[in-house]
């Protein structure tokens, strides 16, 4: 059975205020709950647009200076392109996201402040801090993913990436010879031909040295096909050239070898095999490419640490894979701190055009690396640059909560 009026109208008066307040609190929530919903899809699209962007021009760049040259010269083909691309990404990772976050919220917030949303919201009780809640979180993620991708998957990526793209002599040789052009990229040997289709070579020349860099002999052949044998029990694999219709022109060894008769064979078929070896600019590591088990490696053994170093070299070649780890551990925490200080600062600009904004935000993350590569000279362990390293991250939060503090006020 239903109440009566009068019973209704017996309740203590605390019951409906507590009622009152459950439904207020209701509401409360719910509005708070979409209200973050919002921030968090104004915030993500603006950043991840403009993260986008960054890693478009970031990796255009590498792959117009790189890849399209190896790639028009045939050196590598459409799916290798492609795959050295991809792996470009990560390597950029690290530089855009920041970049792009402080860009993407200052585009956010300032088209909220220009627009009195801001406002709106502060009227209504929530403090700027709860505001920037779900845009934080978000930061904070991020920066843990940038920090995995600092450590482990750029540093992988960017290995790869020089493997596959310094590793098609031994993987397809035959791309490495450009027609018409010189190809110096195996020890002892030069080769040039007329024509190439796959591993199929046309009027081949090849040029054989002695460790001197003399030449001792010299073969033109109709047709070649070149092939790569790999290598057993550690020996280095082999590159084989079979030739058809070849002219072969030996020269004598020895100082005064222009002045004896050389030796001329013709053969229908001869066959050459060569080790393949890398250049050592092409199989050198930088050390921002280790990944952390390697770099922890390197801090037992000293990074490139010479034969009969010093102490202090000892030290400071200690110190290089440490500092990196820190450098690594920065760049990720750079995605929150400087994520933090462009909330208060697009609350303090307050304009809703994109090129002010983008303007601003290409200032400050100036300033941030110029004080990171600042920081990253330091080589001497006796200033700690291992610490010094974290000063500009430092610098940016300080920055933040004081502007935060006074843009809470307002």
């Amino acid at each position: 059975m239903g109440s009566h009026p009068s019973a209704l109208l017996r309740r203590p008066r605390t019951a409906l205020r507590l009622s009152a307040r459950a439904v207020y609190d209701r509401w409360v929530g719910c509005v708070v709950r979409i209200l973050d919903r919002f921030v968090l899809r104004e915030t993500a699209t603006s950043a991840f647009t403009a993260t986008g962007g960054c890693v478009f021009v970031m990796v255009a760049g590498n792959a117009v200076r790189q890849i399209a040259g190896e790639f028009a010269a045939g050196r590598v083909s459409a799916g290798e392109a492609i795959e050295l691309v991809a792996l470009l990404i990560p390597g950029v990772i690290p530089y855009a996201l920041p970049l792009g976050m402080l860009a993407g919220i200052l585009v956010a917030f300032g088209r909220m402040g220009a627009q009195q949303e801001l406002t709106a919201m502060k009227s209504g009780g929530i403090s700027l801090l709860r505001i920037a809640a779900p845009t934080l979180i978000l930061s904070g993620v991020l920066a843990l993913t940038c920090c995995w991708i600092n450590l482990e998957v750029a540093p992988r990526a960017n290995s790869t990436y020089r493997a596959l793209l310094s590793g098609v002599a031994s993987d397809n040789p035959a791309s490495v010879i450009i027609p018409g052009e010189f190809c110096r990229s195996f020890p002892g040997v030069v080769l040039r031909a007329s024509k190439r289709e796959d591993d199929v070579l046309t009027d081949l020349w090849v040029w054989q040295l002695d460790e001197t860099g003399r030449l001792t002999q010299s073969t033109q052949a109709t047709t070649a096909k070149i092939t790569r044998i790999p290598g057993t029990d550690g020996e280095p694999d082999f590159i084989k050239i079979v030739t058809k219709g070849a002219h072969i022109e030996r020269l004598p060894v020895g100082e005064n070898q222009h002045a004896k008769p050389s030796t001329f064979i013709s053969m229908a078929d001869a066959d050459f095999k060569f080790p393949v070896a890398r250049t050592e600019s092409v199989g050198k590591r930088k050390l921002r490419w280790l990944t952390t088990s390697e770099l922890l490696a390197a801090m037992e053994t000293g990074w490139q640490l010479p034969p009969n170093a010093k102490p202090e070299e000892v030290a400071i070649a200690k110190l290089e894979p440490l500092k990196q780890i820190n450098a690594h551990l920065a760049s990720a925490l750079s995605v929150l701190t400087l994520s933090a200080l462009a909330i208060p600062l697009a609350v303090r600009v307050g304009r809703q055009e994109t090129f002010i904004n983008a303007t601003v935000a290409l200032g400050v993350a100036l300033s941030f690396y110029v004080l990171s590569a600042m920081a990253a000279w330091a080589k001497s362990p006796s200033v700690h640059p291992e610490i010094l390293i974290w000063v500009p991250n430092l610098c940016v939060a300080i920055l933040a909560v004081i502007l935060f503090r006074r843009a809470s006020r307002h």
